[in-house]
């Protein structure tokens, strides 16, 4: 039983010596790649010359793409537009053929000033009813 134990505890300081030394590692490659980072710009440091035709040539390219791009927009824009026509027409034949729920500015004022009177109504009888209830 002892030397089991023994045992466990040599395999357990084994154990913790490699745990040790691969953190140690880990902590070297660490430091590596941040020194690498911090060095990459300036070592990095690249001087690119372009010829008048290839400059030329890619402006070409980005103008072209960007008349695609304004063409894409200008689509989507009219399918927006054509979309947005679409909807108005239906809600003008829902209106017309008197579909769904419509209420006038006259009839929610007056359904408001009927509901206002009605609450301040009730409030009233129930401030009498509770002084003239308290008074007796």
């Amino acid at each position: 039983m002892e030397s089991s134990i023994r045992q466990t505890q040599r395999e357990e300081g084994v154990l913790g010596a490699a745990v040790n030394t691969i953190s140690n590692k880990v902590d070297s490659i660490n430091e590596h790649i941040d020194q690498v980072m911090e060095d990459a710009p300036k070592k990095l440091q690249v001087t690119v010359t372009v010829c008048d035709t290839d400059w030329q040539k890619m402006q070409k390219l980005h103008n072209q793409w960007m008349e695609q791009e304004k063409q894409m927009l200008a689509d989507q824009y009219k399918q927006q537009e054509a979309l947005w026509q679409k909807q108005s027409h239906r809600l003008i034949e829902i209106v017309r053929n008197n579909e769904g729920v419509w209420l006038s500015a006259k009839l929610f004022y007056i359904v408001g000033s009927l509901s206002l009177l009605s609450i301040i109504t009730i409030v009233l009888e129930i401030a009498f009813y509770v002084y003239f209830h308290w008074i007796q």
